[in-house]
């Protein structure tokens, strides 16, 4: 989590147990994608848990660790969202669409994650959470677009535990955003790793 490691390895403990107790009784393998979000986010929370450690005592490794959370939060979640999406939807139209989405959440999170290989700079704690850098090109107009891609795929899809599950990540990020503005990256984060446990709740057809 975004305000200590303590807070961090627990989410990603409790996170832990609840991805592997959804992957275990996902039968449907077209919804083993959807499954392993939580584990996906108990991960990432473990990683930003030693990068509070890191901070603390072992600052070679920050950046290193700065490298792996970006991958989740930047790269990874705007091309996995609506690759899931698209797999388990049943209908040919809103599987067009949701492809339209995949190569746009494809081209976002290269963009995002390319730009910070090319100006690479650690986490630091500001306003007593994480901070992470954006060195993008019009990141406003890229983070914009993200949300679009992550929850608009929830909302095209017609699995109705992926709809609540983004109209929920839509809600958290608007919070985050007038609220924790400068620190958005690592608290929606965190609400998004949090909200992903209804996700134990999936129909299994």
């Amino acid at each position: 989590m975004c305000f200590s490691a303590t807070a961090s390895f627990t989410a990603s403990a409790v996170l832990g147990f609840v991805g592997a107790a959804t992957l275990i009784k996902t039968q449907n393998k077209k919804a083993w994608l959807l499954a392993a979000v939580p584990m996906l986010f108990s991960l990432q929370q473990f990683v930003e848990g030693l990068l509070w450690l890191s901070l603390q005592s072992r600052p070679e490794y920050t950046l290193p660790l700065t490298y792996i959370f970006l991958f989740f939060a930047l790269l990874l979640w705007p091309i996995y969202v609506p690759v899931m999406a698209m797999i388990m939807e049943p209908h040919k139209i809103r599987r067009r669409i949701l492809f339209g989405f995949c190569i746009i959440g494809a081209v976002i999170g290269i963009l995002f994650y390319a730009s910070f290989f090319i100006k690479p700079e650690a986490a630091r704690v500001v306003n007593q959470c994480l901070y992470y850098p954006n060195p993008a090109p019009y990141p406003t107009l890229l983070s914009y677009l993200y949300i679009l891609i992550t929850v608009g795929s929830g909302i095209v899809s017609s699995r109705p535990i992926l709809k609540l599950f983004c109209v929920l990540l839509l809600i958290s990020s608007l919070v985050t955003w007038l609220v924790y503005t400068v620190n958005f990256i690592s608290v929606w984060c965190f609400f998004a790793a949090i909200i992903s446990g209804i996700l134990y709740f999936q129909p299994q057809k």
